[in-house]
């Protein structure tokens, strides 16, 4: 009984030897995508994001000033209008309101489309060098800082500066 039990501890302890040992032998890297886009002329991209996005908003704020401003004229008028036209200013404040959430939504879509176009191909670029260093490096292994939940990694784990710094020097 105490072969068996020596035999199953000896291998046990072997297993995790070999596993410690080939745990040691992997090489991580960390990348920080967004902060390396934001450090980037990618900014250029944000940049015509944001303004897009500020122009698109303007143009939804006028027509909540109309609405607000036809419901006042409503409102103001009730007294005096009939109730068929008080009843067809109701259906044309519906319809404005209905238009503008419209609007809305696809400005939302439409952001969001522009959105995943342009970062999309900063990102596959930015991925295609992380992907190049790793290689160099003989990283076995990239972690996305911001997606993977990193919490503590050393700095001499991070590649984001040399992410930055290739991806100027390809543009």
């Amino acid at each position: 009984m105490k072969k068996w039990l020596l035999s199953g501890l000896l291998a046990c302890g072997m297993t995790f030897g070999f596993a410690a040992q080939a745990m040691a032998d992997i090489v991580v890297g960390i990348v920080d995508m967004k902060g390396a886009v934001e450090k980037t002329e990618a900014n250029g991209v944000l940049k015509k994001l944001k303004d897009e996005t500020a122009s698109r908003q303007a143009k939804l704020k006028e027509g909540e000033k109309k609405l607000m401003a036809f419901q006042q004229e409503i409102k103001e008028s009730a007294s005096v209008l009939s109730e068929d036209k008080l009843r067809e200013k109701a259906a044309q404040y519906q319809q404005m309101m209905l238009d503008l959430q419209k609007q809305m939504q696809t400005y939302e879509q439409e952001m969001l489309e522009m959105s995943n176009k342009l970062l999309g191909e900063v990102q596959k670029k930015m991925t295609s060098i992380s992907s190049d260093i790793a290689k160099e490096r003989k990283i076995d292994l990239l972690i996305e800082r911001t997606e993977g939940g990193v919490v503590y990694f050393q700095s001499s784990f991070d590649i984001t500066d040399e992410l930055v710094k290739r991806y100027k020097a390809g543009k």
